[in-house]
């Protein structure tokens, strides 16, 4: 299952992708303001966030990300590519493969 999530004020797309099967999700490019929402959806949805992903660098996914972080207690993974040279509990490289549930985002 996938989610588009929006913020007006930044004009930002975040995508919240969950296995229907597991129930482990994803959330790619959050925005800091947001984040008490997009917990929310997940949580609505009977989501368990594992992954927090960003795509580039831009302040407010890294503020975003950190606050989802704290709101899960660090249960999830902030997920960013190594050659952007951001701090992430896990770097990433060119095809390299995160798995959430069944599914798996390259």
């Amino acid at each position: 299952m996938t989610f588009q999530l929006f913020d007006k004020d930044s004009s930002t797309y975040s995508y919240l992708l969950g296995d229907p099967e597991t129930k482990e999700s994803v959330l790619i490019d959050p925005v800091i303001d947001l984040g008490p929402r997009d917990s929310q959806v997940a949580n609505d949805l009977k989501l368990d966030l594992k992954y927090v992903m960003n795509t580039h660098i831009h302040a407010d996914h890294i503020t975003g990300t950190g606050l989802l972080k704290k709101i899960y207690q660090n249960h999830v993974k902030s997920v960013i590519s190594t050659s952007s040279g951001a701090n992430g509990d896990i770097k990433v490289n060119h095809m390299d493969v995160i798995k959430f549930g069944t599914l798996s985002w390259k």
